[in-house]
């Protein structure tokens, strides 16, 4: 043998060769050829089927280049060095070293598994496609390609993670990214050093620079017509092995008021919903503040008759108003932790019959009063209408309730200045936070709370660098 197959094969065998799913099949081909394989991540019958049959199918008398050279049925990848034998046998490649060569190859042999492709439960729409990403890195850009059919969509791969070697994959549209983005992009994976990345949450909190508190600045969707789009707009996708969300970058907030099923609608209806959207919203977080602000402080704006109904239902109960407020917010936080965490068959319905029973119960036993719960649960309704940020709204909804029963109607905008001023200061690659609207860039404001005309959009965003504005020529 040569020094290569004599070192990095020993080297290979003496690293991995105390593990039980440790393979080796000797073949005589004339010479001698090593067939190894990892017995976990290998399918046994592609073993087979794409490796020892082609050899076999050689004869008796082959050369080392020969064999490296056989006509094998799936992905074939040259290994020059021990970093490569190592990588790709570790992935599920099955390693031919023949007597002589001067390298070996690693045949694709992976094992088959995970989900098929499906609708992502988290981006269910009415109408659109009703694909969704997998864990499978390879299903996904596939799912990116066939929508984006052209060789200007560039892929650049990484490996991040020391022990978990975890394949990550930059997308970017040539021409249309700023190349200066992607770059930023692929340095910050890059100079990722950690021992294991899971998940594509993992790498969101590396990319968002500035640590952002509460409000995230790194996208992610579950849907490939989503992703494509934000390519098509000159954003930059980070695809992560063994994650179904897919990173996008820059991200603004507005998106957050954009659901999937937006674009495939009319633009009048997808407005609406926009703005019902961005005003359940608001009610979430404001809501509870408000209640007990002019409940405390500022009770003679109340209506007489509605002020007569808060006072009959509150009069026994032994809680000041912001008190009381908080044990409702609470308690209904700790509801939706549960239902989340509890299993699928019985959350559902333990959480409504909670939510009915200890709502019921509290105002029968006069611990908390009627419209304290209603005002509770039409709060905590309202966080879902914007998913991506229902713990973020939960936690700024206690915070301005905390406020506004300390500081009355005053902290309450005192509050919602500080947040308004905290988003202005963000970006995102460079991009304004809160664009179009801080600042005002009137040509995104086409697609932002309200929707023009798909047909009108000639333009790419200008909320952040792209090299090709041009969208559609008139």
């Amino acid at each position: 043998m040569t020094n290569f197959t004599n070192n990095y094969f020993t080297q290979l065998q003496s690293r991995c060769g105390d593990d039980d799913d440790f393979r080796v099949r000797t073949l005589n081909l004339g010479t001698t050829v090593k067939v190894v394989s990892l017995d976990s991540m290998c399918d046994d019958n592609k073993v087979v089927e794409y490796v020892v049959k082609p050899l076999l199918a050689m004869g008796q008398q082959c050369t080392p280049q020969q064999v490296l050279q056989a006509t094998f049925a799936t992905q074939v990848v040259p290994c020059v060095n021990f970093d490569d034998v190592v990588t790709n046998y570790l992935a599920g490649y099955t390693l031919v070293f023949a007597d002589g060569a001067d390298q070996c190859v690693a045949i694709d042999t992976f094992v088959a598994t995970g989900r098929t492709v499906t609708e992502p439960p988290t981006s269910a729409v009415m109408r659109g496609p009703r694909e969704g990403f997998v864990e499978s890195v390879k299903t996904n850009l596939m799912l990116i390609r066939k929508r984006l059919r052209t060789d200007k969509l560039k892929t650049t791969t990484l490996t991040v993670g020391k022990y978990t070697n975890t394949m990550v994959v930059v997308c970017h549209l040539d021409g249309v990214a700023a190349q200066h983005l992607v770059d930023k992009v692929i340095q910050s994976i890059s100079a990722i050093n950690i021992d294991g990345i899971l998940d594509s949450s993992y790498l969101s909190q590396y990319l968002d620079k500035q640590h952002t508190y509460l409000f995230q600045r790194v996208g992610s969707t579950e849907k490939p017509d989503v992703a494509v789009a934000k390519l098509l707009e000159g954003r930059i996708a980070v695809v992560v092995d063994g994650s179904p969300m897919v990173l996008t970058l820059p991200y603004l907030f507005i998106e957050d008021l954009q659901s999937p099923g937006d674009y495939y609608e009319n633009n009048e209806v997808t407005s609406l919903g926009r703005i019902l959207r961005f005003v359940s919203a608001l009610i979430s977080v404001l809501l509870p503040a408000v209640y007990v602000c002019l409940q405390k402080y500022n009770y003679q704006i109340i209506p007489l008759k509605f002020l007569i109904t808060i006072l009959n239902a509150t009069e026994a109960i032994p809680f000041s108003p912001l008190t009381e407020m908080l044990l409702v917010i609470i308690i209904f936080d700790i509801l939706r932790e549960a239902n989340l965490r509890m299993p699928s068959a019985v959350g559902m319905s333990l959480s409504l019959v909670g939510a009915i029973v200890l709502g019921d119960a509290a105002v029968k036993a006069g611990l908390l009063g009627a419209p304290a719960v209603m005002v509770g649960a039409l709060s905590g309704i309202g966080l879902y209408t914007m998913p991506k940020n229902t713990l973020v709204f939960s936690i700024l909804r206690l915070g301005v309730t905390l406020v506004g029963g300390l500081m009355g109607l005053y902290g309450v905008v005192l509050a919602m200045l500080a947040i308004v001023l905290y988003l202005t200061s963000l970006q995102s690659y460079s991009a304004p936070f809160l664009a179009p609207y801080a600042p005002r860039i009137q040509h995104d404001k086409q697609d932002a709370v309200f929707q023009d005309d798909l047909a009108t959009f000639n333009q790419r965003p200008h909320s952040f660098s792209n090299v090709n504005r041009t969208r559609r020529r008139k």
